[in-house]
């Protein structure tokens, strides 16, 4: 785990540094809205709908729950699964929600994912595996253009509190920041150790060098310096994995996907792909730090984080062909460049 060190007692900075939530009432959070809203607009907000379970809870609880009447707004950059597309079609359908999807160039992000893939995996390095997802942080632009354009209706955003993954700018030297409630709020220096450093990847491999370069900077302009003014529901509401689940499953029949037993992140083509590159290299994915947060914040004792983890962390080979088939790679040749590639445990 980058940066990470111990103290006497063998507790690590990760467990030092973290800080609880403090939940809001869901009374504050009806009430935000309400008075965020533009009296002349017929919504009362934008809920992202990635098609995933936290945003696809958060539209229920916005329309059944807090008896709101929200509009849902997809990006598709080319990696949302059909599964994915189902779901969000489940879930505003049953809600009766109006649903905006706007869609990239989705042949040309697909064709940008390969080259950066491809360059990957000449000098593989795991700071740079964010770019493979570098397409999809239009999403944040977008979302704020649709707010504008319907009266400027606030946006209800779904992060999950527990999602916080400091290891992934870990990779590129950048230090966890404990103080802060969301990732894109690393500060002004770190923002820029952070371009630095993919400034630097660049010149060491030109293969990078190629047509996605400027969705890349648009992705690092959109994740760090567009306004990111949400109302997060999940700091009003205490995130609850059993209550999210069986709601999405009984009352919407949530589809599941075939090659995992979490759900989380089905809806996501790289995620199978990204965290086995992860896995693979550092003996860790998302899971772990998932599960390792929710320790932290209480919700779960250690024994069945460890569990959990045995479980999320077993390969979605199925997933991972997908993503390899759809970008146009070899699927066998890229699986067996990654586990060569040297461990750093």
């Amino acid at each position: 785990m980058p940066f990470i060190n111990f103290n006497e007692q063998g507790v690590c900075n990760y467990c030092r540094g973290y800080k609880r939530n403090r939940y809001r009432s869901e009374e504050q959070l009806k009430k935000i809205i309400l008075e965020s809203r533009n009296k002349l607009s017929k919504f009362d907000c934008v809920i992202p709908l990635s098609g995933g379970r936290d945003s696809s809870f958060a539209l229920h609880y916005a329309k059944k729950i807090l008896g709101l009447n929200p509009i849902a707004y997809s990006f598709d950059w080319g990696m949302l699964t059909d599964l994915g597309r189902r779901n969000q079609a489940r879930m505003c359908g049953k809600l009766g929600v109006e649903h905006i999807i706007i869609s990239a160039d989705i042949k040309k992000n697909r064709e940008n994912i390969r080259k950066n893939v491809t360059a990957w995996l000449r000098s593989p390095s795991l700071g740079t595996v964010p770019l493979f997802m570098a397409g999809d942080k239009r999403y944040f632009y977008h979302a704020n253009q649709l707010s504008k354009n319907i009266g400027g209706a606030p946006i209800l955003y779904a992060e999950n509190p527990y999602e916080k993954t400091d290891f992934k700018s870990g990779f590129c030297g950048v230090p966890p920041v404990f103080d802060i409630e969301h990732v894109y709020n690393l500060g002004m220096l770190n923002k820029i150790k952070l371009g630095t450093y993919y400034l630097k990847e660049y010149i060491k491999n030109p293969a990078f060098i190629n047509s996605s370069v400027y969705e890349t900077i648009d992705a690092y302009i959109s994740s760090y310096f567009t306004p990111h003014d949400y109302i997060y529901l999940y700091l009003y509401k205490r995130w609850d994995e059993e209550e999210i689940t069986l709601t999405l499953t009984n009352e919407y029949s949530w589809e599941l996907a075939a090659d995992t037993q979490t759900s989380w992140r089905i809806g996501d083509g790289t995620a199978a792909f990204y965290n086995f590159i992860y896995y693979s290299v550092a003996g860790f994915t998302e899971a772990d730090t998932f599960r390792s947060n929710q320790i932290r914040g209480g919700v779960i004792d250690r024994e069945t984080a460890l569990a959990l983890v045995q479980i999320e962390n077993i390969p979605r080979y199925e997933s991972i062909k997908w993503y390899c088939d759809i970008i146009g790679i070899d699927f066998q040749n890229t699986l067996n460049c990654i586990l060569n590639i040297p461990k750093l445990y």
